[in-house]
C-alpha cells in the first residue's frame, strides 16, 4: 500500500505506536477486533523531510542483550 502511495505522489507513514484501547474505543471496535498498525496517507508540505536523525543508528551493543 505504501509503495502504491508513492507510486502516485502520495507520501506515507507507517505507525505502530499508539494506545489499542484507546483507538478501540474510538472506533468502537468489538473486543475481538484489534489494530496492529495505521498508515497515515497524505501529500507532503513543501521542504518537508527526514528529520536530521534519520539515517543515524545505534550500535548492537546498545540494543541487543544476549541472555
Amino acid at each position: 500500500m505504501l509503495l502504491a502511495a508513492k507510486s502516485v505522489g502520495v507520501e506515507s507513514c507507517w505507525v505502530n505506536f499508539f494506545d489499542p484501547d484507546k483507538v478501540k474505543e474510538a472506533f468502537n471496535l468489538p473486543e475481538n477486533e484489534n489494530v496492529l498498525t495505521f498508515v497515515d496517507l497524505g501529500y507532503a508540505a513543501d521542504g518537508a523531510g527526514p528529520l536530521a536523525n534519520h539515517d543515524s543508528r545505534k550500535s548492537l551493543e546498545e540494543t541487543v542483550s544476549y541472555i
